[in-house]
């Protein structure tokens, strides 16, 4: 499995919050991501907020960014500018989404969005790091705990996906705990997904089905 944060994303230098890749091991940047919002003592919020919407805790919404009624937004969290959020999504707190993204009316958990990326339906993205320019289908769900609760790691309980730039994400996905997905690749829909996915690749499933003339 690679571990190095510019084997899977290559446009870091254009992030609003560089800071947080400056790391060796991509395993330790949930960690930054924290250390990432310490900087705030207060919202700023410059983008249009619907008058629908609900915002709690600690928000920055950068200009030009848009969020959309019936949407749920709980601090911390930093949203980019230019970015489209809703409508009825669900934000929660630790996540940092970039610029010119597009997040649809799923439910979004302390997770990485990088520049240009699309969630664009319902799903759930936990505790993941979406590369520039991904896409992730209808449906997907990226788990982000064990089943039997034990550590993925010493001292890390939740992570969640790592999906590399440029890659997409058919509908109804769903990604194991500490799953990673290098760039430019595609996994199709319905996949279990788990462990490494190198660079440049295509994940596939196609279950055998069969179609017969109904009784008459």
């Amino acid at each position: 499995m690679k571990t190095e944060p510019k084997y899977y994303f290559k446009k870091i230098n254009e992030l609003p919050f560089l800071e947080i890749f400056e790391t060796e091991n991509i395993w330790k940047i949930l960690n930054e991501r924290d250390k990432f919002f310490l900087q705030f003592n207060e919202s700023n919020i410059k983008g249009h907020v619907s008058e629908t919407v609900y915002l709690e805790g600690i928000i920055i919404i950068e200009k030009g960014a848009k969020i959309l009624n019936g949407s749920t937004i709980k601090g911390p969290v930093y949203i980019g500018k230019n970015s489209i959020i809703g409508p009825n999504a669900y934000i929660r707190e630790k996540t940092i989404i970039g610029n010119n993204c597009k997040i649809g009316s799923g439910e979004i958990k302390g997770s990485i969005i990088m520049n240009n990326a699309r969630v664009d339906h319902f799903g759930y993205i936990g505790d993941s790091i979406l590369g520039d320019s991904s896409h992730i289908g209808a449906g997907v769900v990226t788990t982000n705990l064990r089943f039997d609760n034990k550590n993925l790691k010493e001292n890390i309980r939740k992570y969640g996906l790592v999906l590399g730039d440029n890659s997409q994400l058919g509908s109804n996905v769903t990604t194991l705990p500490g799953t990673f997905v290098g760039p430019d690749s595609w996994v199709y829909p319905g996949v279990v997904l788990k462990e490494f996915v190198p660079v440049s690749s295509i994940v596939k499933y196609k279950p055998n089905y069969s179609i017969v003339e109904k009784n008459k």
